[in-house]
């Protein structure tokens, strides 16, 4: 029920935030390296103060366990989605709720945004990938073809790409423009929980981690695993 802030220099714990009532989920730092936000299975979203340690906003309206946190690359937005299949968007600056967007029909397990800070792109227990506008507020893709759910989204540095891990034991790399899945990597042998994508010297990699245990990394040039 707390988040602890170690030391990268001498691997000491130098912070211990507390005050969800359960289990921390999510955890993402903003831009500015000031603020931390963690998401609980108490339903809340919590803001704390890296330097201090205190607790700062209380962002309330989930009303079922927080499972995924985001913030905006501007630094502007908190967005959020949970066990009640909704992703929502705070000001970081004073916790008021700005947007609920609804349409997933499943738990929102993951969440990304896309560097220009235009679009939020959702994971769910649907088995869906979900992509919503900042600027209109509405869903305006849906990206399907996972056979169970969607455990992990990342988006490409360019802001073009979207990629995917799923309980179907496939990452996937999507066309942001037209939704059209690019590619199918496959190699883990259970649930892929976690991707990212990264520079490479001949190419973007993207690695996915699983629940058996191992972390693969693909290129984008060849697709090997």
């Amino acid at each position: 029920m707390s988040v602890r802030v170690w030391s990268l220099a001498s691997g000491e714990e130098v912070r211990r935030l507390q005050g969800h009532t359960r289990g921390v989920t999510s955890l993402a730092v903003a831009p500015d390296g000031q603020h931390i936000v963690s998401g609980s299975g108490d339903n809340s979203v919590r803001v704390w103060l890296l330097a201090s340690g205190k607790e700062v906003r209380l962002l309330e309206g989930h009303t079922h366990a927080v499972l995924s946190i985001a913030i905006t690359p501007n630094g502007l937005h908190i967005v959020s989605g949970g066990e009640d299949s909704t992703v929502r968007m705070w000001s970081l600056a004073n916790g008021k709720e700005l947007q609920r967007f609804d349409g997933h029909g499943g738990k929102v397990i993951s969440l990304a945004v896309t560097p220009c800070n235009g679009y939020i792109v959702s994971g769910s227990d649907d088995k869906t990938v979900r992509l919503w506008s900042l600027a209109s507020r509405a869903e305006v893709g849906r990206f399907e073809g996972h056979a169970g759910g969607v455990r992990a989204v990342a988006v490409a540095p360019d802001g073009q790409q979207i990629v995917s891990g799923s309980e179907d034991m496939t990452v996937r790399v999507w066309s942001l423009a037209n939704g059209e899945e690019i590619r199918r990597l496959e190699g883990h042998t259970e649930s892929v929980l976690f991707v990212a994508v990264t520079p490479g010297p001949d190419g973007e990699r993207i690695v996915g981690s699983s629940k058996d245990q191992s972390v693969r990394v693909w290129s984008t040039a060849t697709e090997s695993g």
